[in-house]
């Protein structure tokens, strides 16, 4: 009988000890099965003017030093995003960069530049494309111009096109 007792006080603390060490793994991401395309934000940086100076040769072999300036407009930020977009789903929908904006506090919303070319320049390498994803995974830089009050609060990346509602929270 004490052999038997031994047994069940070792199955029990085995059972214990897995179900502690389960608690203690690390949570798996969430995704929603019926995304189409997924938006992951790594880092997100507020500039108010890109600089650098970049060390040109001349034709007779001397250098010289470019200063390069970009600015937004007068009262705008810069809001510089690494993402990363996937497609999960396997219909036939494209990703349309109209449809990710960046919301403020206060409802408003803002696209992406137009021309965000000019981030290659100043270091944040690579840009993602600016052209309508397909498949795959793309991953890179992108740029936004943001009213500076905006950039001081609180900010979401608003992702909702058909198939793929996403909302998320961006830190400064």
């Amino acid at each position: 009988m004490g052999n038997c007792l031994w047994k069940v006080i070792k199955y029990l603390m085995m059972l214990c000890l897995v179900s502690v060490l389960y608690g203690c793994s690390p949570a798996k991401e969430q995704i929603n099965p019926g995304l189409i395309w997924t938006v992951a934000v790594s880092k997100s940086e507020v500039k108010e003017s890109l600089d650098t100076v970049e060390g040109v040769t001349q034709y007779n072999g001397s250098k010289i030093d470019v200063e390069h300036k970009q600015s937004p407009a007068s009262g705008n930020v810069y809001l510089i995003l690494n993402v990363t977009v996937s497609k999960t789903g396997n219909q036939s929908t494209p990703f349309d960069w109209q449809w990710l904006v960046v919301e403020d506090a206060s409802g408003n919303s803002y696209h992406r530049l137009a021309n965000d070319t000019f981030l290659e320049q100043f270091q944040y390498t690579p840009r993602i494309t600016g052209l309508e994803l397909r498949m795959g995974e793309n991953s890179g830089w992108m740029c936004y111009e943001i009213p500076s009050s905006a950039a001081a609060g609180k900010l979401n990346l608003a992702y909702t096109a058909q198939g793929s509602q996403q909302e998320i929270a961006l830190q400064k």
